[in-house]
């Protein structure tokens, strides 16, 4: 159970996140334009992912200069910032506002258009070591949290979620401008899996404390399935699924991501705070 103040944190986020994607949904249901309602869907995504690594930075603050889960937190702070990063980029490519100067460059407009969208990979990729060096810090302040051989096979669960991204994309040919498409999606929803497969696995383990850390966690193994799931989306607008839907179900899984990662650094910087 979580303590009355965590819960005054649960349930404004859980209200926040249903308000919007049933806005979306009716917005989308009305007939708006869906490159309007993704828009701002996508900005309200952004502005949650601004605060997530705030509050992030807030928690990593509260932790003292010895805490064995510091480090972890900073790469945490690290891959939610490139996330970022990597968001902005995309929402100059949507207001169609990327600067004439990286336009005009082949070689700058390619490495803008093309090479800087990994950076979602290399937040990614902080955000799993993060995960990592969380339950190797766990284990050093004595807490006796292991994860079980049972629980392992929740990553069972995620594995489907690539491979599902490449058969949907198998059947593609993809644009002569963009003939890296299919691999980016593949390597990112691979690591996006894993990533939320660790954070299940160790919401699993975390059981065994009870209270913040099976809630931290589980949020954060939430963000990881959402993430891996809005790549099987995007890859099913090319032929499975309406592109418009799809485009929107993308969204909505981002938008799913963004607030299970602000749940989860606001109920760690409220736990390590008041520890």
């Amino acid at each position: 159970m979580l303590s009355p103040r965590l819960a005054a944190i649960r349930a404004p986020i859980l209200v926040i996140w249903l308000a919007a994607a049933v806005l979306a949904a009716i917005d989308f249901l009305r007939d708006v334009d869906p490159a309007h309602v993704r828009l701002a869907l996508f900005i309200a995504t952004v502005v949650v992912e601004v605060l997530a690594l705030a509050t992030a930075m807030a928690g990593r603050r509260a932790l003292a200069d010895d805490d064995p889960t510091r480090g972890a937190s900073t790469a945490i702070c690290l891959g939610l910032g490139l996330r970022v990063a990597a968001e902005l980029r995309l929402g100059l490519m949507y207001l169609s506002a990327v600067p004439s100067v990286i336009l005009k460059r082949p070689a700058l407009a390619d490495a803008f258009l093309y090479g800087l969208r990994y950076l979602y990979v290399a937040a990614d990729l902080a955000l799993l070591l993060g995960v990592v060096r969380t339950l190797r810090g766990l284990r050093c302040s004595g807490l006796g949290i292991r994860p079980r051989p049972r629980d392992l096979l929740v990553i069972l669960l995620v594995v489907p979620l690539p491979l599902a991204v490449y058969a949907l994309q198998a059947q593609v040919v993809p644009a002569p401008s963009d003939t890296g498409i299919i691999t980016f999606r593949l390597l990112a929803a691979s690591v996006g899996a894993v990533v939320g497969g660790y954070c299940v696995v160790l919401a699993v383990a975390a059981l065994q404390l009870g209270g913040a850390w099976a809630w931290i966690w589980g949020a954060a193994g939430v963000a990881g399935i959402a993430r891996a799931l809005a790549f099987v989306a995007a890859a099913a607008a090319e032929h499975v699924l309406p592109r418009a839907g799809a485009i929107l179900l993308e969204q909505g899984l981002l938008w799913t991501f963004a607030c299970a990662w602000l749940l989860a650094t606001a109920l760690h910087w409220q736990h390590v705070r008041r520890s």
